[in-house]
């Protein structure tokens, strides 16, 4: 369906009169980018129990044994597969040209993919984490790892559990300097958001919070846009199926990111260039 023209303009005067863009991401953005979304029906954990896998417990997981191993090399091997894939999509460019002229300040993302990063954009809250860091078991220490190292090591790490050599799992993921084994920093089920605080602070000193491929049914992450709203922001949505917040939102737009965002972007560069201002 195509997005209706005054929905397009109306948010696009909005975001051009914007001085303090905050956009808030969810799996729909990297959807288009050829990750999966989780939660909906054929997703990963429509076909894989996240408890069974350990709830982002390395240990827990591998202490299941030999049933265990070959469930989650099977979960492992196709999360590699789909990531390796992925790279940034027009969505993902739109929100760089937005920071490029002055007027997107940061991005809040529930995803673990590193899209916005590795797009440009310069300051990325990723309050679920990030699957290309590590974080040791032992010191506490985080540190990147490049996109050909991380693959490496999760097909070793794959090879391993077929063969059920948890001791040589254990052996391949001590990364750290202080030989401690590594986890990638991402957040498990029943384990607390990271950098929420600096999130909230973000959603409630913008003036307009932009929603991106997000259904708002995971929590703290999805109380962003209340509190953006309570602080008096202008509230503008792009979701592919419907509006997920219909109580919150100024402008409601039915259409995927990748292809509505970029017409947005267009729009405010020739309000921003003509000098008028569109409100």
């Amino acid at each position: 369906m195509e997005p209706d023209l005054e929905k397009l303009e109306k948010a696009a005067a909005i975001i051009s009169s914007s001085g303090r863009l905050v956009a808030f991401t969810g799996a729909g953005v990297s959807e288009e980018s050829g990750i999966p979304t989780f939660r909906d029906p054929g997703g990963l954990w429509d076909r894989f129990d996240p408890y069974e896998l350990g709830g982002g417990d390395v240990f827990a997981a591998l202490a299941r044994g030999s049933g265990f191993t070959h469930r989650a090399a099977d979960f492992l091997e196709e999360m590699i597969e789909v990531m390796e894939r992925a790279e940034p999509n027009p969505g993902h460019r739109a929100l760089v040209e937005l920071e490029r002229m002055g007027i997107l300040r940061s991005v809040i993302t529930q995803n673990i993919d590193d899209l916005h990063g590795r797009a440009g954009n310069s300051r990325v809250i990723e309050v679920h984490g990030n699957a290309y860091r590590m974080l040791c078991l032992y010191c506490g220490r985080r540190f990147m790892m490049e996109k050909e190292e991380l693959f490496r090591l999760g097909r070793d790490v794959v090879r391993m559990l077929r063969k059920e050599d948890l001791a040589g799992v254990i052996a391949r993921i001590s990364l750290c300097e202080c030989g401690g084994p590594c986890r990638l920093d991402v957040v498990g089920f029943g384990e607390p958001v990271q950098r929420m605080g600096e999130a909230i602070h973000e959603a409630r000193t913008c003036d307009c919070l932009l929603i991106l491929g997000t259904s708002g049914e995971v929590f703290p992450a999805n109380t962003i846009p209340s509190r953006a709203r309570e602080a008096g922001a202008r509230v503008i949505e792009i979701n592919a199926t419907k509006c997920c917040f219909p109580g919150l939102v100024d402008v409601g737009i039915v259409g995927k990111t990748g292809a509505v965002l970029p017409r947005i972007v267009e729009m405010v560069s020739r309000y921003r260039g003509s000098g008028v201002s569109p409100l």
